[in-house]
């Protein structure tokens, strides 16, 4: 599927990978076309529809907010359209040397060619837009917003994601997750662009709903850490079960426990 939606002054193009090509896609994805500018440029098997709307919105430059497959999969290919990609140094690393790709990922998005793009800077400008660029680790090291305080915009790539979130996959870092929510809370802000879920009108609410229930998700997981619970055990109690077929389906590195295990322990590091 690939549709071209109005979001007040920003468009996106949402697209998803049919899974075996059956299948509805299990995720979907946006892309944000304002004033010439790209932000992010969604995943590599929807090229061709992708460069339709980049004409159409007279793209002359776009910035990545993090490495993943569904948010750089076009950088090679706009390259090659003749429009300038830039990213955060960390994920500039990451589109150049590659990453390896569990089968799910494969699956589900398919992946990224590489490349080298340029450095984005922290501000970028359009004819009639500021955009600040602001770190915002946590789901991944690299992560970057876009924020247009002006116009009250917030492109956040997956630092929200949604509210109410109870899977985690392995190598996303609980507390910088929300240590970067509690700082973009902060600001002012109406219009939240998820890459996955965008909130119009009600943008800041709904991302300072999630900084709170992720507080209130820690509280309960360390006082039932220090009580001498196990890992499985404070997930059943915290989260509830499991889904097994998502488990397996993505070898765990998807579940409830990644959350938990974060938490207390830390991130895994995935391996290049």
């Amino acid at each position: 599927m690939d549709e071209i939606c109005e979001l007040g002054k920003v468009k996106a193009f949402h697209h998803g990978k049919k899974l075996l090509g059956l299948f509805p896609p299990y995720m979907t994805v946006r892309c944000f076309a304002v004033d010439g500018l790209l932000i992010d440029t969604g995943l590599s098997f929807a090229a061709k529809s992708l460069s339709g709307f980049i004409h159409q919105e007279k793209i002359e430059r776009s910035v990545i907010t993090h490495h993943h497959e569904d948010h750089s999969g076009n950088a090679k290919f706009l390259q090659q359209e003749k429009i300038r990609v830039e990213a955060s140094s960390l994920t500039q690393t990451k589109i150049r040397e590659g990453w390896r790709l569990h089968f799910y990922q494969k699956l589900i998005w398919a992946s990224a060619p590489k490349t080298e793009v340029d450095l984005v800077p922290n501000l970028v400008e359009t004819a009639n837009y500021k955009f600040e660029i602001i770190p915002a680790p946590g789901h991944c090291d690299d992560q970057i917003v876009l924020y247009e305080k002006k116009e009250g915009w917030l492109f956040t790539g997956d630092a929200f994601l949604a509210q109410r979130i109870k899977y985690f996959r392995g190598d996303e870092d609980f507390n910088k997750t929300l240590a970067s929510l509690t700082h973009l809370s902060k600001l002012e802000f109406e219009h939240l662009y998820c890459a996955h879920h965008p909130i119009l009108g009600k943008g800041k609410r709904a991302l300072v709903g999630k900084k709170e229930y992720l507080e209130n998700i820690k509280g309960q997981v360390l006082y039932l850490y220090n009580q001498g619970l196990s890992l499985r055990e404070i997930t059943l109690k915290v989260l509830g079960k499991e889904k097994r077929a998502l488990y397996f389906i993505t070898a765990g590195d998807l579940s409830k426990i990644n959350m938990v295990r974060s938490i207390v322990k830390g991130p895994v590091q995935r391996t290049r």
